[in-house]
């Protein structure tokens, strides 16, 4: 008998054995399955403190920490922090991530909101870095001086080693296979794709000092690395291309990806969105380029500015003004044309005072305001004049409807008020009026 008991606690041992070798190194490891978007894990606050609940608002980590971040909101890791303190727990309010020294979530860098790469921690372990999986999984070995986010990539990190910077992927793949002395975003952004086709300005120090190159989105080389200087032009109407300054040996031109449209050979570049010009600079004269690097004036002007829709070019004595083709426009040098937001009329400044004419250059309302504008988000326009302190609203069609003394505008969700200490007029968006 005793010698049954004696057996079935050692087979009881060695069973306990087994299952503390199995749940010690894998405690720290969250469900490897896919994420469960169902389950919903975010803040709560109680009397100035923080605590975890779910998405059936029960509590998951009670309100006593000062801070805390949660990567994942629907992966149980959440961060603590009671001073300089910082804990991490998972759904049973256990400690995980205890064999490393720390480990910490990845925030995305240059954005104002706090946020962090979902996917993946960074750890430390013997004053190295190495890279986990939200799930615990080791992905990369704590070899490295820094792991840090790539600007607005949610995906994506740099790592730093020997002072050299590589390109990986959360996944621990790297994405350009080569080392720089430095790795930057460009920046780009658009609305349908946000930051995802961003490309990267690299950076290698040779003989000759800092070189540039440029990679697109899909890591494909666009500009070998041979430029002082690479930026990316961001308010570029044209998004489906890349369009680039770089210069060479000290001298600017401009790319489209990696197809030169202007050749490195100015002094400076400038780029205006609304028109789509490309201002050149050599030796001192300027001239002009449109979007798709075909010249429209050349550099032999003393000066060349752009004001509203034209080009006012100077040369000795000699002023000219230009339209975006390069074609000449039969005004006054001192006169300035601007669009309204309304195809149909421009804003013509003469001699500081404001009118309006059509597309035809045909005189509509005479430059006798102190300002004239399109009343923003409607079809209206306001014109003021300072020395009565009268404002004037005009309709659609331009009919003068309305003129009120010391008057505000206010621009509300299906109509127009204007008023003032005595009176109240409302107009529909058309710059009709609908009641007084």
């Amino acid at each position: 008998m005793k010698k049954t008991l004696g057996v079935i606690l050692f087979v009881l041992i060695i069973i306990i054995s087994l299952g503390l070798s199995v749940y010690l190194p894998n405690k720290d490891r969250i469900n490897d399955e896919v994420e469960d978007k169902s389950i919903i894990y975010s803040l709560m606050e109680e009397n100035g403190k923080y605590g975890v609940k779910n998405q059936n608002n029960e509590t998951i980590i009670n309100p006593e920490y000062e801070k805390i971040i949660i990567p994942n909101q629907h992966r149980a890791v959440f961060i603590c922090f009671n001073g300089d303190e910082k804990n991490i727990f998972n759904e049973k309010q256990e400690e995980i991530y205890t064999n490393y020294d720390s480990v910490d979530a990845i925030k995305l860098s240059n954005l104002s909101e706090e946020k962090y790469i979902e996917n993946a921690l960074i750890y430390k372990k013997n004053e190295k870095y190495g890279l986990l999986s939200i799930t615990g999984k080791n992905i990369l070995d704590a070899r490295y001086d820094e792991i840090y986010s790539l600007g607005y990539k949610e995906n994506e990190i740099i790592v730093k080693e020997n002072n050299k910077f590589m390109i990986y992927n959360t996944e621990g793949k790297p994405l350009i296979k080569d080392t720089f002395d430095s790795i930057e975003s460009d920046e780009f952004y658009s609305e349908q794709d946000e930051y995802k086709k961003s490309g990267y300005i690299v950076c290698k120090i040779t003989s000759d000092g800092y070189r540039y190159g440029y990679y697109d989105y899909e890591y494909n080389k666009v500009l070998e690395l041979e430029y002082n200087e690479i930026s990316r032009l961001l308010d570029v109407k044209n998004t489906n291309n890349i369009y680039l300054i770089a210069s060479y040996n000290g001298q600017y031109g401009v790319f489209i990806n990696n197809t030169k449209v202007i050749d490195t050979q100015y002094q400076s570049i400038n780029y205006d969105s609304d028109l789509s010009i490309f201002i050149v600079e050599r030796t001192g004269k300027f001239g002009a380029f449109n979007e798709n690097g075909t010249e429209i004036l050349k550099p032999e002007y003393d000066s060349l500015k752009i004001q509203g829709i034209n080009l006012y070019a100077e040369k000795e004595n000699e002023q000219k003004v230009y339209d975006k083709d390069g074609k000449e426009v039969n005004i006054p040098f001192t006169t300035i044309i601007e669009t309204t937001g309304n195809s149909k009329y421009y804003i013509k400044i003469e001699n500081n005072k404001y009118g309006i004419i059509n597309e035809n250059s045909e005189t509509v309302i005479g430059c006798e305001y102190d300002l004239i504008q399109l009343i923003e988000g409607t079809n209206a326009f306001q014109g003021v004049k300072n020395d009565t302190n009268t404002t004037y609203i005009f309709n659609k069609d331009l009919n003068n409807v309305l003129e009120m003394n010391n008057a505000n505008t206010e621009v509300l969700e299906n109509t127009i008020r204007v008023y003032n200490e005595t009176e109240e007029v409302q107009l529909d968006f058309d710059g009709n009026i609908i009641s007084e």
